[in-house]
């Protein structure tokens, strides 16, 4: 990627026609036409770096506040904003927007032919690793040491460490890394074995579990006749694996080990000394294929969530060992994207890689994926050829597990059913697991971390964010609004964001007063293949498939008709049956199902998007003109059920 500046003082197209470089790989530098120049001041620099890390795309006026400002935004950060754009555009000599374009949602830095220092060290690696396959370890070294040396530091080391900026800063010190693994490879097979101990003995010190590097290290030694300094590496590679992982060295350090310990010729480089990421050739079998990273991309704009993030990142990397946790919540809460926006912040800490699984449990026009499906999936993953995958479920569980023990992997289970579904794709010892479902799935041995509604204010700042900061500001009344009648619901939140974003010059208060209809308020609920509908419709089916699922159908839409919000069980008995023991039964399912909330015992909610969703089933479960339908007298009415002989009776709850 390369991104086309201009010389202060020159136009873009002039006659000049310079295109310019940009360098990230330490302190941040475009190139003037004749010298390399600083781009002044930090926040603008900070933003330069955030329309160059998403280079070729829209990044939204409320990410770039939210990363520039993200404790608490002062009033005036989109004009703040505008005026650090206008200062880039200055600097870069881009009067005319040419090169940082301004769009609806925020602005973009577009692509060009050239490239950034980035660009150049992808490059020269990639050559470098395709010499390194062929052989020609001359060629690699060269390639690759000319990649390495366009580093003066750490990326963006000038810019403010937002939470963009510091991933990417990590994901590119991870490619670094690699390209030294690759280089020194090429210089151990050029017989440069001596002189490369000393950077590897530093290697080893700041990357103590990578099982390549100690490989490398005892290579080098054993060729300088430094046998007894090889075995010792051996000795703390593996203590350090031990005490730090509970592991034992890979098949492929403990081979090396055994060929220096015995005075034998030493194997060829593997899998643990020569990553076949480096080197673009996997091994045959599942052991030794390139680790799967099959995580979605992470979620843009994710909003809120700090204090659920905080804890499950450290409980997945508590020192007892990798966690699995059963993210819950109802239908449009926000699990998927809060575990897959916990996944990429967990990246690193499991270097065996990711697997991810939609289990198809939240869409209502797909059928759960049976669990011998899912662990087929897993297993090709895992270098399983196909005609080799067990038929039987409890095989190929068993596969799974053998596969994944001690592979430090971490598995994510998306939109689970139920306890079923889930317990045979759980993988071996040493590995994270996480699964989201809107059961709460107690019994597989995870623990349970419930999601609640956002925040009014964090539904604010999520709108803002999608649909825009300035039209947001602009309208505050109407954006509180459309954020009450979102429920604190991250779907509904998101579905207002893009209706808004797909109707750009019009006024916020459109949407809050169709919301505020509620003939409309599911039909504006809907864009695209996104519907806060057919998330609350999911859990329908869920109920409708179990033994008591009419019942419960029925019930729910006595309570929708009822328009209580607040409900005690001799509320729903009496709409109902009279019986209060079933009643209760009913109302735990229903909560189980994510359809109703429970404060406390005995006492229960219904948010009005679920009431809502609820009064369109209800014809299907309770005719008006049913002869003795309990509740009959509400069908036309649009009042609330009295309840003060309700709250009198010996077996309610005491109300508040």
């Amino acid at each position: 990627m390369e991104i086309v500046l201009v010389p202060a003082g020159a136009r873009i197209g002039e006659a000049t026609g310079v295109h310019m470089r940009l360098q990230v790989l330490g302190p941040m530098r475009f190139w003037t036409g004749c010298d390399w120049a600083p781009i002044p001041s930090p926040r603008p620099r900070t933003l330069l770096a955030l329309l160059t890390i998403g280079a070729g795309r829209p990044i939204t006026t409320g990410h770039m506040i939210a990363e520039l400002w993200p404790v608490k935004p002062p009033p005036t950060a989109a004009t703040l904003l505008r005026g650090y754009i206008l200062q880039l555009r200055r600097a870069l000599g881009d009067d005319g927007g040419e090169t940082i374009i301004t769009r609806a949602s925020g602005y973009e830095i577009r692509r060009a032919a050239d490239e950034t220092d980035v660009a150049r060290f992808d490059a020269l690696t990639a050559q470098g690793r395709t010499a390194l396959v062929k052989g020609a370890a001359g060629e690699a070294h060269r390639l690759l040491s000319q990649a390495l040396a366009l580093w003066r530091g750490e990326p963006y080391s000038d810019t403010l460490p937002t939470t963009t900026v510091t991933a990417e800063v990590s994901r590119l010190g991870e490619r670094r890394l690699t390209a030294t693994e690759a280089r020194i490879e090429a210089g151990l097979l050029q017989g440069r074995g001596p002189e490369l101990i000393h950077e590897l003995q530093g290697l080893t010190r700041e990357h103590p579990l990578r099982e390549g590097l100690w490989a490398q290290l005892m290579r080098a030694q054993h060729a300088a006749d430094r046998r007894a300094d090889a075995l010792e590496s051996y000795r703390r590679a593996r203590q350090t694996l031990v005490e730090e992982l509970g592991l034992e060295p890979g098949p492929d350090l403990r081979e090396l080990h055994h060929a220096i310990l015995e005075g034998r010729s030493l194997p060829g480089p593997g899998i643990s000394t020569r990553p076949t990421a480096i080197l673009g050739a996997a091994q045959e079998g599942p052991a030794s294929a390139s680790p799967p990273l099959e995580l979605p991309r992470d979620v843009p704009a994710f909003t809120g969530r700090q204090e659920d993030l905080a804890f499950l990142q450290r409980f997945m990397t508590s020192s007892g060992g990798p966690g699995a946790v059963v993210i819950t919540g109802g239908g449009g809460m926000g699990k998927s994207a809060l575990a897959i926006h916990l996944a990429h912040r967990l990246r690193d800490h499991f270097p065996g890689g990711h697997l991810y699984v939609d289990l198809q449990g939240s869409r209502e026009e797909l059928k759960p994926l049976q669990s011998t499906e899912a662990l087929g999936r897993m297993l090709r993953a895992l270098g399983v050829a196909t005609r080799d995958l067990p038929t039987e479920t409890v095989e190929a569980a068993a596969r799974f597990r053998s596969l994944t023990t001690g592979r430090g992997m971490l598995v994510l289970l998306d939109n689970a059913v139920d306890t079923a579904q889930v317990e045979p794709l759980l993988p071996g010892e040493q590995c994270g697991v996480l699964v989201t479902s809107r059961r709460a799935l107690t019994t597989i041995g995870c623990t349970v971390h419930h999601l609640n509604a956002l925040s009014d204010q964090e539904s604010l700042t999520m709108l803002g964010r999608l649909a825009g900061e300035e039209r947001v500001t602009a309208a505050p009344e109407a954006a509180r609004r459309i954020a009450r009648c979102c429920e604190g619901l991250p779907l509904a939140v998101r579905i207002a964001a893009a209706r808004l974003m797909s109707r750009p010059h019009w006024s916020l208060h459109w949407l809050a007063d169709k919301l505020k209809s509620e003939q409309h308020h599911l039909d504006e609920l809907e864009i695209d293949d996104l519907s806060v509908r057919s998330a609350l419709a999911v859990s329908f089916r869920d109920i409708e498939g179990d033994a008591s699922g009419p019942d419960m159908a029925r019930l729910l839409c006595l309570l929708a008709i009822s328009r209580q919000s607040h409900i005690i069980v001799a509320l729903a008995a009496e709409l109902d049956d009279g019986n209060f023991n079933q009643a209760e039964k009913l109302l735990e399912k229903l909560l189980d199902a994510r359809l109703l909330n429970s404060p406390e015992p005995g006492r229960y909610q219904m948010s009005e998007l679920v009431r809502l969703s609820a009064l369109e089933r209800a014809c299907r479960h309770i005719p008006p003109h049913e002869p003795n339908a309990p509740g009959r007298s509400i069908h036309h009415t649009s009042e609330a059920v009295p309840l003060p002989r309700l709250l009198n009776s010996s077996r309610a709850v005491p109300a508040n």
